[in-house]
């Protein structure tokens, strides 16, 4: 092999090696350590929460996009989850987190897939259910349903969408759906306490 067609390829391989590492390796880790770094600043308001997480889930990077959007969810889950525990919840402060997580969420649920989609799927379900205990919005039970569903199409024996789903439907009364979850249950796990709420049924 010619000298100069040597040189050419060691190039190639050194061009390629490098492109590899940067966005295989640099860039998601890179967006790991903004999404620690923002869940170790301290926050003092809204807009300042905005910035801070929209700079870390719009930094791009081929990969990690679903895990940090799963962890912002949850992080959501739990604010909303405090705030539903005070006496006057904030309605205007808990809408504007739902809308944030739709807004990072609906990319990944229109494309149908990934390594942990129904991770995400779960996560965002929980977020409609913990707005709507807390503002009692329809909407937000009918979303929640609506996931916890497409959830059991992609994992149909899978424990934290069915009994969630079962939770949701009792909650509202539809003992109609909720027997034929419960039932479900009964199938897959033999659940004694869902039995009893079968027979209450």
């Amino acid at each position: 092999m010619p000298p100069f067609l040597k040189q050419a390829i060691s190039v190639i391989l050194a061009v390629f090696m490098a492109y590899v590492m940067y966005f295989g390796s640099f860039l998601p880790i890179r967006k790991s350590q903004k999404y620690i770094e923002a869940r170790q600043t301290p926050i003092t308001s809204l807009k300042q929460f905005n910035t801070l997480y929209d700079g870390v889930l719009s930094y791009k990077s081929p990969v990690g996009q679903d895990e940090v959007v799963s962890y912002y969810l949850e992080m959501l889950t739990e604010i909303i989850a405090q705030e539903k525990r005070n006496e006057s919840p904030n309605e205007a402060l808990i809408r504007h987190l739902v809308g944030k997580a739709e807004e990072w969420t609906a990319p990944i649920i229109e494309r149908g897939a990934g390594f942990i989609f129904s991770r995400l799927i779960f996560n965002m379900a929980n977020i409609y259910r913990e707005a709507m205990l807390a503002v009692g919005e329809e909407t937000y039970y009918q979303k929640g349903v609506e996931l916890y569903r497409l959830g059991l199409k992609y994992s149909p024996d899978r424990q934290i969408f069915l009994y969630n789903l079962f939770d949701m439907y009792r909650f509202r009364d539809d003992k109609e759906n909720a027997r034929k979850i419960g039932e479900r249950i009964m199938e897959v796990y033999n659940d004694e306490r869902v039995k009893q709420i079968l027979q209450s049924l």
